[in-house]
């Protein structure tokens, strides 16, 4: 269980997917914490009082405990097991299964992290914001590496398993759903080619309520948006 007594000052934004991520996890622990929202697309980031107290790189997720600052994602989520702030079961002790948990963290950074955020850039954030929608034929080559992604999670991740590892929710599944969750902003419909995927995303989401539908919010915010004007 994670300590009483957790103090630290945790920097995020709802549109960045590992943000979402560990604010999942640190609420589904009940770990106490300084919530710190940052709006990127403002800038909240680059301040010259964000890069110096906060996170030199400029960057959300960011935590600061003390005079001690750290960044990325993966790197606090493993500060944070090490500290006993969140629940054992997001990434065990046993050193088999934590190992499971960083084989899938290590793929999603070069997999579905990237090949689902450049869908998510290129077809609604750069459309929605800087009035620059992308070309058509770059938006059709972010959407056939996310898909080609997209059924590596459908094929080998979740081939016989609920969830990533096995059948015990890890920061494994937090971390994927909340990154294919966002694609939502797109209107595209991840059932439609990717049963498993979209049945693992609604388990997750069940496994993890309320706090799952709160951090993603403004996705589903956008989502409506989107929708309406199709």
């Amino acid at each position: 269980m994670p300590e009483s007594k957790a103090q630290f000052k945790y920097y995020f934004d709802f549109l960045s997917q590992p943000s979402r991520a560990l604010y999942i996890i640190l609420k589904q622990s009940g770990t106490p914490f300084e919530e710190n929202q940052i709006n990127l697309l403002e800038g909240g980031n680059q301040t010259i009082e964000f890069k110096n107290e906060v996170n030199r790189f400029q960057k959300v997720p960011a935590i600061v405990e003390g005079n001690f600052k750290l960044a990325e994602s993966i790197a606090i989520l493993r500060y944070f097991s090490n500290k006993n702030y969140i629940a054992e079961h997001f990434y065990p002790k046993d050193v088999q299964k934590r190992a499971r948990v960083d084989e899938f963290l290590q793929w999603q950074h070069n997999g579905i992290r990237t090949s689902c955020s450049l869908y998510f850039r290129f077809l609604w954030v750069q459309d929605k914001f800087f009035g620059a929608p992308a070309a058509p034929g770059k938006v059709a080559k972010y959407k056939s590496e996310m898909e080609r992604d997209l059924g590596v999670i459908e094929t080998v991740w979740l081939k016989d398993t609920k969830f990533i590892n096995g059948n015990e929710l890890t920061a494994a599944d937090v971390f994927g759903a909340c990154e294919v969750e966002q694609i939502r902003t797109t209107a595209y419909d991840v059932g439609e080619k990717f049963p498993k995927v979209a049945k693992w995303i609604e388990t997750v989401r069940k496994e993890l309520e309320p706090h799952f539908d709160f951090a993603h919010q403004t996705i589903y915010k956008y989502e409506k948006e989107t929708k309406s004007k199709l």
